[in-house]
């Protein structure tokens, strides 16, 4: 992603939107800009997620240590910041519109802030921000930047998509820069001669889909940890909603329920399955159940069931910091649950 020189050259400035490789990319090259990796140790400070306006502000006035040139904050998870914007604090508002010397801020929001009035980016001091080049947005493409975006990608790769390939790609990865990259590269490794035909289009991306459907969910029923997390942090990264995510896992500690209560009924064959509402041809489902439920026994599904409504409760209650931390927490609990 070509990044805007005007951006990447203001001390203080805001990136945001839900492409993770994309915010990424900014971060890195902001850092590379404005932080001397000499004096990072000493001169870079990385506020905690979530963080209140409070704590900004005190690492702003922090003194920069002798010999470095300015001092550096980055506000990894600055969602929250920007939910009042018209209340902001009168010394909050000052420094935004009148940067200090000598002291350098970053602000890194995971979802795209809207703009207009009312809005996140609707009022001033973001107003001016945005006129003077401070705000980069690296969400979900236009509808008309997607076809650009595919053409440049794939003549970044060397690939030549043959006839209906890239209006395949774009309908059905959408306008999400991260989903579009990761199909492509995909491509090129099946792409031997460099043409894409629409048949491998519609391989990749439905293989695509189902990995981020289904990876993290396999990965931690198995109690393979570093598949889990590493199926967590892309799925995250690739935009899934976490809340959507806890809605797969309490699907299957729902299911686990039902089959304590259809084996203390006594139900056999087919009433368990319409007990656990899955159909005839979702039969070989059930072993992998009975297996988790020898396992957990009915004490365990409970205490599991705990575990899931806590973390429904630490995601709703941190949703406006993004945090991973309660579904990390989750995933561990669920890879020695299921698969030990």
């Amino acid at each position: 992603m070509a990044l805007p020189a005007s951006w990447l050259n203001h001390t203080f400035a805001l990136v945001h939107g839900e492409d993770g490789d994309g915010r990424r990319e900014a971060v890195g090259a902001w850092k590379r800009k404005h932080v001397d990796p000499e004096w990072a140790d000493f001169s870079l400070t990385v506020c905690s997620e979530g963080c209140p306006w409070a704590e900004v502000v005190a690492a702003l006035q922090e003194s920069a240590p002798l010999g470095a040139e300015a001092r550096t904050v980055i506000v990894p998870v600055a969602d929250n910041l920007f939910t009042r914007t018209k209340e902001l604090p009168p010394a909050v508002k000052g420094l935004l519109e009148k940067p200090l010397a000598g002291v350098n801020l970053l602000l890194v929001a995971w979802t795209a802030l809207p703009t207009g009035p009312g809005k996140a980016l609707g009022a001033k001091p973001w107003t001016d921000w945005t006129k003077a080049g401070r705000i980069l947005k690296v969400g979900a493409l236009e509808a008309a930047e997607i076809p650009g975006f595919i053409e440049a990608e794939a003549k970044r790769l060397g690939l030549m998509l043959q006839g209906a390939a890239a209006s395949q790609l774009a309908q059905r990865q959408g306008g999400h820069p991260g989903l579009l990259k990761r199909a492509l590269e995909v491509l090129d490794l099946l792409a031997e001669d460099r043409h894409v035909t629409e048949a491998m289009v519609d391989q990749v991306t439905f293989r695509l889909a189902g990995q981020r459907a289904f990876a993290w969910s396999g990965a931690w029923q198995k109690g393979d940890l570093a598949g889990a997390l590493r199926a967590l942090r892309t799925a995250l990264e690739d935009g899934d909603e976490p809340l959507m995510m806890l809605g797969q896992v309490r699907r299957e500690v729902d299911r686990l329920l039902r089959l304590v209560e259809a084996e203390a009924a006594g139900l056999k064959g087919a009433e368990v399955l319409g007990a656990l509402g899955l159909s005839p041809k979702q039969a070989f489902l059930l072993e992998g159940y009975r297996g988790a439920l020898v396992k957990l026994k009915g004490r365990g599904v409970k205490a599991l069931l705990t575990r899931v409504n806590q973390c429904e409760r630490d995601l709703k209650g941190m949703a406006l910091s993004r945090s991973e931390a309660p579904l990390l927490d989750l995933t561990v609990t669920l890879c020695r649950a299921w698969g030990r």
